[in-house]
């Protein structure tokens, strides 16, 4: 096997990674959501939940169940949520080039790559480690 196809497994195995992490983090999410409310129903509380308040309770929470890619563009308020930085502490880190670059999509709209995103995570939690 050459270096090539060594690279490209690689980069297939890193896709695959990071679409099962994506899936893994929302059934967690999911788990989550379905014990609180079983939490709830058995509660003592004089005013119980009905049907509706808890099917606005799952859809309003529910995340996105769609597949994702690394090449998948998100916008700023999705990489602010992921990464947990202010608009401006990622523009700094982008100046500094320490954070991914921002891909111009219009005059006035940009976006990044989530493969990108997760991977300058997945960096931070490694040399934390």
């Amino acid at each position: 096997m050459n270096k090539k196809e060594k690279n490209a497994i690689i980069m297939l195995l890193d896709n695959i990674e990071l679409r099962s992490k994506h899936t893994i983090d929302e059934l967690q999410h999911l788990v989550r959501q379905i014990y609180s409310i079983k939490e709830l129903i058995k509660s003592n509380d004089v005013q119980q939940p009905n049907y509706e308040q808890i099917k606005e309770l799952v859809q309003n929470e529910m995340p996105s169940l769609r597949p994702t890619s690394p090449n998948d563009l998100i916008r700023r308020e999705e990489v602010i949520n992921m990464t947990g930085l202010s608009r401006s502490t990622i523009y700094t880190l982008m100046k500094n080039s320490e954070f991914p670059l921002s891909i111009k999509l219009s005059e006035r709209s940009v976006a990044w790559r989530r493969g990108d995103i997760q991977n300058w995570i997945s960096d931070k939690v490694a040399t934390k480690n």
